[in-house]
């Protein structure tokens, strides 16, 4: 990355930092972990150049020993050979948008068909997967919730076969066997595919809990991506008002590229809309597999070949409130065979994660 006419690789570092920083032994932190910077403000361990206060006193025409030594003690890490520093403020924080500049899209089509229209749920994503015979294939979905981070499962990526690796987000899609959209004189971008920074997976999931708890992760991008009519953040419920609100009997909506009634993966997006079951009824269904659910799963569906199924893995179910969307819940899972009548589907209920969200972007 370029700021003016100065490259801020390593390589270009005064040689004092370079050399400090190459040779120092410090404690090593991962990227996005909390720090304390030399002056013992609280910070994040971020890249060096994503931290405007520290690349400001780099750029700085005279830079003092004093500038220098915080700049050598900011140190935190190490990423793929890029410093990695504590950064002080909020400055370098991702932040969650609020309506209007989430959960609104640009036509609103939702009545009618299962299939989308091209500018319909601007915020899902496909994660892509590296299968060990060189090949791709989109097998998960998610949610955007701002220009760096996707919402998804923790299956998704805990829970996939050995060989796999995950490998990049798609956003912006519409019709997989298309080079371009277009329907009815409207033309999206292309689609975007972004490299992954980092992965953070739930500590308290554990692939072997039948109940799926805490099935929700976060992807973080390498850049931050530029919103289109395609390409739009869902919004989050983030006051404690919209976090407390009751959905049971209300519509949602899933919207992604999984499988149909057909047994055969979408080419093009799809939605579905299904009520929010309550947790009792849901539980009951459950109960006879030895599944228990909690108030961090939310259950929707329940009637018969209407249900979102395998591939909608990580994907959302969103509800709008007051001409808003907002994600609800992230796709966990259900019956062997999807849309069984009477076995409502579960997801991940993001009410109750917000707090792990806001604590986990950076």
């Amino acid at each position: 990355m370029v700021f003016g006419s100065m490259n801020l690789s390593r390589w270009s570092l005064p040689i004092v930092i370079l050399v400090w920083w190459t040779e120092q032994r410090v404690a090593s932190l991962e990227l996005g972990a909390s720090c304390t910077n030399p002056v013992g403000e609280a910070g994040k361990c971020i890249l060096f150049r994503e931290c405007q206060p520290l690349v400001n006193i780099y750029n700085n025409p005279i830079t003092t020993q004093q500038d220098t030594e915080f700049l050598t003690q900011s140190r935190c890490g190490m990423l793929q050979r890029k410093t990695l520093v504590c950064c002080a403020g909020s400055n370098q924080r991702s932040s969650l948008p609020e309506p209007p500049h989430c959960g609104v899209q640009l036509s609103d089509r939702i009545l009618g068909g299962q299939l989308t229209e091209i500018d319909e749920f601007p915020w899902t994503a496909l994660i892509q997967f590296q299968k060990p015979d060189g090949s791709f294939g989109f097998h998960c979905g998610g949610s955007l919730i701002n220009e760096r981070y996707v919402v998804t499962a923790a299956h998704c990526i805990k829970s996939i076969p050995r060989s796999w690796k995950v490998h990049r987000v798609r956003l912006g899609e519409w019709d997989l066997s298309k080079a371009d959209d277009c329907k009815e004189g409207f033309c999206s971008d292309a689609p975007i595919d972004l490299d992954i920074e980092k992965i953070v997976v739930h500590k308290n999931y554990d692939t072997k809990d039948q109940s799926n708890a805490n099935d929700i992760a976060l992807i973080r991008f390498t850049r931050p991506v530029k919103y289109s009519e395609t390409v739009r953040p869902i919004c989050l419920l983030l006051s404690e008002s919209l976090r407390n609100r009751n959905h049971v009997g209300l519509p949602s909506y899933a919207a992604s590229w999984g499988k149909t009634e057909t047994a055969a993966a979408s080419e093009v997006k799809l939605k579905v809309e299904m009520n929010v079951t309550s947790l009792q009824e849901c539980t009951r269904a459950y109960q006879r597999g030895g599944i228990l659910l909690k108030a961090t799963h939310m259950c929707a569906g329940g009637v018969y070949g209407v249900d979102t199924c395998s591939g909608d893995s990580g994907g959302p179910l969103m509800r709008q409130i007051a001409g808003v969307w907002y994600l609800i819940g992230v796709v966990s899972f259900g019956p062997q065979k999807c849309g069984t009548a009477g076995v409502p589907g579960v997801y991940t209920n993001v009410a109750e994660y917000i707090d792990w969200i806001r604590d986990n972007i950076y």
